[in-house]
């Protein structure tokens, strides 16, 4: 690891909702955060791609929540907070851990390099251990790039470089045929700013983003991510809100592709979990009273079939209720799962109907 309705009341509308519109300040710096901690692989495989692919992403990255406390108690500096730490293993080298500090930086600050520098002394005292240090400037100056920390003084000199990607240097066109999931965020980052206090501007330019994203092909979980986070950076009033749920229904119904909201999908596995616990709750029960141990797994089957039955009426209508008949065949837990999971990813009611009678003709035959 390394260490203008369109016209005046439209208007009139907006004026009232723009400053609501707006995240709080420090607001942004939180869903920058998310974004790496949830995609730190495609983000470096985007912006730092040599670093990328010395990292053995099949190990576990560790996000670090880190607070630098002083190198004494007594001493004058003062307690930092770094904005992502984490612990990442290389494939190969002398030192095969390596910690990767990213500080997302939003507007120009005179004495931020010697910042950087600060923090990492602070980590290299406390963890001893190669450190990368990985300044992400989104500010509005394209002139401003710190890069390095100097100090000399009576023969003594110090130079610190530190990485930098600049948010305002990225080529457009490039995110917007990227494939790569980072890149429609940091496009998402863009039009955020450009779409301040223009609520009708940044509806349309989310709509863009969020089509976009489904023009690519991604999962539904990974949808369920943008979604989430494209909601946070693009803040929308209350009624725009509700105006872009019902765009992205009516492209599902252009595209016939069926399509499930951040909110349903948020609410479906919370659904599952729910029945996952009751039914365990109960087998267990059942367990203990008849003196046997499928008790616990007939319980656990019961809930789940019961949840895959509601979310396949809630995503199919109707046509989702007539295979209830098939899901009530599947006595494995385990199969119900992964039953589950696939009714989340399969495109259209057709693929899934195969899929599920595929699954319970194969138990059938053992």
């Amino acid at each position: 690891m390394y260490l203008i309705w369109v016209g005046i009341v439209r208007h009139a509308t907006n004026v009232r909702y723009t400053a609501r519109m707006e995240p709080a300040p420090g607001t942004l710096d939180l869903w920058w955060k998310s974004l790496l901690q949830r995609f730190l692989k495609e983000f470096l495989e985007l912006v730092a791609p040599d670093l990328h692919a010395q990292i053995d992403w099949s190990r576990e990255v560790e996000f670090i929540d880190k607070e630098l406390l002083p190198p004494s108690p007594r001493g004058r500096a003062r307690r930092m907070f770094v904005d992502c730490l984490f612990k990442v293993r290389l494939h190969s080298g002398e030192t095969p851990l390596l910690l990767i500090h990213i500080e997302v930086q939003a507007q120009r600050e005179p004495l931020f390099a010697k910042r950087m520098f600060r923090y990492f002394a602070r980590l290299f005292l406390e963890y001893d251990a190669p450190i990368l240090s990985f300044a992400l400037l989104v500010d509005t100056n394209r002139r401003w790039r710190p890069e390095e920390y100097r100090y000399a003084f009576g023969g003594c000199e110090l130079r610190f470089r530190f990485r930098v990607a600049k948010l305002l240097d990225f080529d457009r066109s490039e995110l917007e045929q990227s494939r790569n999931p980072v890149a429609l965020l940091l496009l998402a980052f863009l039009k955020a700013r450009e779409t301040a206090g223009s609520p009708d501007l940044r509806f349309e330019a989310r709509k863009q983003l969020a089509f976009l994203a489904r023009e690519r092909g991604y999962n539904e979980e990974l949808l369920a991510q943008l979604d989430e986070l494209l909601e946070g950076i693009m803040a929308l009033p209350e009624f725009l809100e509700k105006e872009f749920e019902r765009a992205l229904e009516e492209y599902k119904r252009q595209k016939q592709v069926p399509f499930i909201s951040a909110a349903e999908r948020i609410g479906l596995r919370r659904g599952l979990v729910e029945g996952y616990t009751e039914g365990y709750a109960k087998g267990r029960a059942e367990g203990f009273a008849e003196g046997r141990a499928e008790g616990f797994a007939e319980g656990r089957a019961e809930a789940l079939r019961e949840v895959i039955i509601r979310a396949l009426t809630k995503r199919f209508g109707e046509k989702g209720a007539r295979l209830t008949p098939l899901v009530q065949q599947v006595e494995s837990p385990d199969l119900l799962w992964q039953i589950y999971e696939e009714l989340l990813e399969q495109p259209t009611y057709e693929a899934f109907r195969q899929y599920l009678a595929e699954r319970v003709e194969n138990t059938k035959r053992g």
